[in-house]
């Protein structure tokens, strides 16, 4: 299935026969065939007509809206799941404390793991790097999670596993600088792409998790906030490191994005309009090759598989281990 990212605010969407145009005025600039696409990511302000949009929801089609800075504005879902017996699993489980804080030792013991493979891996290969100590104090997080009885300890063994594993993130970078973890705003260009492939991936998950009939924003580990999409949450956290901070660091030590490539200041950063382009090229190519090797599946694949794991967890009432990267290649 395809993913199509229109980047290009001014730019017109209009249905055309059984395909969709997109125009820039009085020019056409591509054409969108419906066949096997899945879904649209918007950035910016990119008009679409009723018709186009009437036809995406025919098709199955979903879109994504986010600002140009990347911050998610709402999403067209046109596979409005029927399964309203999830949901109402889904609210059950959220209900019930001790389903709440087994899926919560699963998370947080999975973004440990992943977090210490990421390291281990970068260390094989570069050991004056990085800080053994740093993984075995990873390993020692991950060795009290299973004890855990309470959701307040479990976001503090998250917090000291953040704080142990940015410390050392910054070292695996050879050609940027690393300040720390910074959200709102990010200043400088590492934290810029990373917030820039959490949100990406983030809104492909909550597209996932709504056409699987799930309601995004009720979550287990990261509970409920107004307006927050917490389920997503809680699924993208074994996946930040081994997917989006092992592409971040692949491109700019391979000096595919640089420093350069960065406009703004004090309120924020982001990448140029050509370099965006690009690094949603690249995040596409990430993706979708293979997670483990050749034969593996993709990360993409690997995602869809944990999401229909979690609604098979949810009908059940049982927290199983999530998926975890096994840094073999």
């Amino acid at each position: 299935m395809n993913i199509v990212y229109l980047t290009t605010s001014g730019h017109h969407v209009r249905k055309r026969l059984n395909r969709l145009e997109v125009w820039d005025g009085q020019r056409k600039v591509q054409d969108l065939h419906l066949f096997h696409l899945e879904r649209i990511v918007v950035f910016g302000n990119v008009q679409f007509s009723s018709q186009a949009l009437a036809m995406l929801l025919d098709k199955g089609v979903d879109v994504s809206f986010l600002t140009s800075h990347g911050r998610l504005r709402g999403s067209l879902v046109a596979r409005s799941s029927r399964n309203i017996y999830l949901r109402l699993a889904q609210f059950d489980r959220w209900r019930d404390a001790d389903f709440r804080l087994a899926f919560s030792r699963e998370v947080v013991a999975a973004k440990l793991t992943a977090q210490r493979r990421v390291l281990a891996r970068f260390r094989r290969n570069h050991p004056e790097r990085l800080d053994r100590s740093a993984l075995n104090q990873i390993q020692r997080l991950e060795g009290s999670v299973a004890g855990t009885q309470s959701l307040e300890t479990l976001l503090g063994l998250e917090g000291s596993g953040a704080a142990a594993y940015y410390k050392q993130f910054g070292k695996m970078l050879s050609s940027a600088s690393f300040p720390g973890r910074k959200k709102r705003p990010s200043t400088d260009p590492v934290n810029a792409l990373l917030s820039l492939g959490y949100v990406i991936l983030g809104n492909e998950i909550s597209s996932l998790l709504e056409a699987r009939g799930f309601d995004p924003h009720i979550g287990f580990f990261h509970g409920i906030r107004y307006g927050r999409a917490s389920l997503s949450l809680d699924v993208i956290e074994p996946y930040r490191q081994p997917v989006v901070d092992r592409l971040t660091v692949k491109l700019f030590n391979n000096n595919q994005i640089s420093p350069a490539d960065f406009e703004g200041g004090a309120k924020g950063v982001r990448l140029n309009k050509k370099k965006f382009q690009e690094y949603l090229r690249l995040y596409e190519e990430f993706l979708r090759a293979p997670s483990q090797g050749p034969g593996s599946p993709s990360w993409r694949e690997r995602i869809r598989t944990q999401v229909e794991a979690l609604r098979q967890m949810v009908l059940a009432g049982e927290a199983l281990p999530l998926d975890v990267w096994r840094n073999k290649t």
